[in-house]
């Protein structure tokens, strides 16, 4: 099978074996290959001004070889199991044509077949033109945007995580020094990140004096630039300029519907034909440099398919079994480089390593990624599924590092906001995944003790999503931790808390059901969900002059609460209120002992305040309105809960018609 050939194909690719020393210079000095003084910050970057970027690399304890017991033919696999990356450029598994041709023994014909080179990546794309070029920012504002956009305090999503910074930088000084011979897959990735800087980091656009329009403009550019590139062409570079070009769009909400979908399934289908969804274990032909970026890609990919899936109520692009791909190690950018021969061991988990938090995301949303399987499965699942499931939300959630999991917000005013976004962003996430794999059990756990865990789990976690929307509304107020934080985070009329309200609606009317006294315990419990939904309706009706969803959501609680309160010989709205007081001590959600539920929850010290209800807000007729609780039972616990409300709930006399749902139309389980 021509076996030497192919190694030494290999070996005159991958160089010489390269000793890994440990630079002494700072990363950005190494990078413009200027002396440095080796303090902290150096004297070169305190003069640029980028002392957030005088980042030093430390010595591994041990290393460890990079796929030493992989075979020399391991990088041919032609097993329809394993596939084939020809190459380096382009995988193929067992039913492509080419795998026979392997299982045939005449490799040396296929290599020869695979040396046409006019499917592989070009140097200068020919489809750039003058007028891409033509709004690329002056160099002085290039490099604050670039500076802003690494910067170790910022916030700009998976975006970040998948760009090598050293690599990057010798790229981007090239390009000044020829800015015509450029790709249009660099111009594109540079585009994109100029793009997000603009969106996510208010503080350079204010410092280069640009607009947020001009943001836009370079993600229009960027969009351009990809157009232009063939799939034959798509290279790591090029998934990197998708990425940082998804998230741009990730975070505008009329980009929450399906349009984002083709861009991630675009860039899903692409890093497949890659092989990233193979972990580089498999190919001897990558170099251990390589491997890491590609982990590092893929995690990124992952996580952006699995997230929008879950918001979007929509099968993932990626399934569980479909990758095998290896997270990435815990290291800085400077802990690798192009020549190594092996990797380090990963650093221990803190503040200092911002890749951290990306591993702690992508352990959770490997288990979300089988909880949206659960969900959009068209065959009834056992309930030892979600217990399963449950379990390995609890573990993964468990395994967050320390420094980032959030035990309450007493520390808040003294912890960077960026570190408390990343902590809030992993407990909803954790908290998330537990309501919408709980919820449809809720109406079983009324008749049968069997499903009681799953009414516990889901209202609990619900209840502490509501208190993390009031926590968050309460901190971006003037003078809160989150006020001056302009990242990639999450607001308070997000998505992320409407499910949650509903699901407590839907278990309050199952409690007037099943309930035929009120004892004080039970009283209490109900009167802290009251309290919870009646901030959160507050909340989304006062945002609803900026956010026309926020407005919907705050009508249906409306008159969700006005149809309660009676049942329960609770004041009406126009009461006065108890404002919901947001627990610093609840331990990351509420009691797991529903009997102890009905403590109380406050501090006294983050209790949230709100404006009055808008005028005219929750004055529909009530009157109108005969519900039929059967049909929100089955409305409420189908799958399209999120979409079919938009056209259900709101008419031209405010007045929420639920008579007029069919339930024979949704969906339960």
């Amino acid at each position: 099978m021509d076996a030497p050939s192919s190694t030494a194909s290999a070996a005159s690719r991958a160089g010489p074996a390269k000793r890994n020393r440990v630079p002494l210079s700072c990363a950005s000095c190494r990078v413009r290959k200027l002396r440095c003084d080796r303090h902290q910050p150096c004297h070169n970057c305190v003069m640029r001004g980028s002392s957030n970027l005088c980042l030093y690399a430390s010595r591994p304890s041990r290393r460890q070889k990079v796929n030493s017991s992989a075979s020399p033919l391991e990088g041919r696999a032609t097993s329809p199991v394993h596939g084939r990356l020809f190459d380096g450029l382009f995988y193929r598994s067992g039913s492509h044509w080419d795998s026979v041709l392997g299982e045939l023994a005449t490799l040396t014909i296929q290599d020869e077949l695979h040396k046409d080179t006019s499917n592989r990546p070009q140097g200068t794309a020919p489809g750039l033109s003058e007028e891409l070029l033509a709004v690329m920012p002056s160099r002085s504002a290039a490099d604050r945007l670039i500076s802003a956009f690494f910067a170790p305090n910022s916030f700009v999503g998976p975006t970040r995580y998948s760009i090598h910074y050293p690599t990057f930088m010798k790229q981007y000084e090239e390009y000044w020094k020829n800015p015509s011979s450029t790709t249009l897959t660099w111009l594109a990735l540079l585009y994109s990140i100029f793009s997000s800087a603009m969106k996510f980091l208010p503080d350079a656009k204010d410092e280069s004096g640009m607009s947020e329009a001009l943001g836009k403009l370079y993600h229009s550019k960027s969009g351009q630039c990809l157009e232009r590139i063939k799939p034959s062409q798509t290279t790591l570079q090029t998934l990197q300029a998708m990425i940082a070009h998804g998230i741009f769009g990730f975070s505008q909400r009329e980009e929450w519907g399906a349009g984002l979908i083709t861009h991630i399934g675009s860039i899903v289908r692409l890093a497949m034909r890659l092989g990233l969804h193979r972990d580089p274990a498999h190919f001897s032909n990558l170099t251990p440099f390589e491997g890491e970026m590609r982990r590092r890609i893929w995690s990124s990919i992952d996580q952006i398919d699995c997230l929008s899936s879950f918001h979007l109520g929509i099968p993932t692009a990626i399934r569980t079994e479909d990758s095998d791909t290896a997270l990435p190690r815990n290291l800085l950018d400077i802990d690798i480089d192009e020549g190594m021969s092996e990797l380090p061991s990963s650093r221990p988990f803190s503040a200092s390593v911002p890749i951290g938090y990306l591993l702690a995301k992508n352990k959770l949303t490997r288990v979300m990624r089988r909880v949206v399987e659960f969900l959009n499965s068209v065959q009834r699942q056992p309930y030892e599924r979600v217990l399963q499931l449950d379990s390995d939300l609890v573990e993964a959630y468990g395994s967050i590092p320390p420094h980032l999991q959030l035990n309450n917000w007493d520390n808040a005013p003294n912890e960077p906001a960026y570190v408390m976004v990343q902590k809030v962003q992993l407990d909803i996430l954790y908290h998330q995944a537990v309501t919408a794999l709980h919820r449809k059990y809720l109406q079983e756990a009324r008749k049968d003790p069997t499903f009681a865990l799953s009414q516990q789990r889901s209202i609990d976690s619900s209840m502490t999503l509501l208190q993390h929307q009031a926590t968050i509304y309460k901190e971006a107020q003037p003078g809160g931790c989150l006020s001056n934080f302009h990242g990639y985070t999450i607001t308070p009329d997000s998505a992320n808390f409407s499910l949650a309200a509903m699901v407590l609606c839907l278990y309050l009317q199952y409690w007037t059901r099943t309930e035929q006294t009120v004892s004080s315990r039970t009283d209490a419990r109900v009167q802290e969900i009251f309290q919870a939904l009646d901030t959160s309706r507050r909340i989304w009706n006062t945002l609803a002059g900026e956010n026309h969803e926020a407005g919907k959501i705050g009508l249906v609680l409306d008159t969700m609460l006005e149809l309660l309160r009676p049942k329960f010989g609770l004041p009406d709205q126009h009461a006065p209120a108890m404002d919901l007081a947001v627990s610093a001590d609840s331990e990351k959600g509420l009691s797991s002992d529903p009997t102890l539920s009905g403590q109380s929850i406050s501090t006294g010290s983050s209790d949230v305040h709100l404006p009055a209800d808008r005028d005219g807000a929750g004055e529909a007729s009530m009157d109108m309105v005969d519900l039929d609780w059967d049909a929100w039972d089955s409305f409420v616990q189908g799958d399209d809960f999120e979409t079919a409300y938009e056209s259900l709930l709101l008419g031209e006399d405010s007045t929420f018609l639920i008579e007029d749902l069919d339930p024979s139309t949704s969906s339960t389980v």
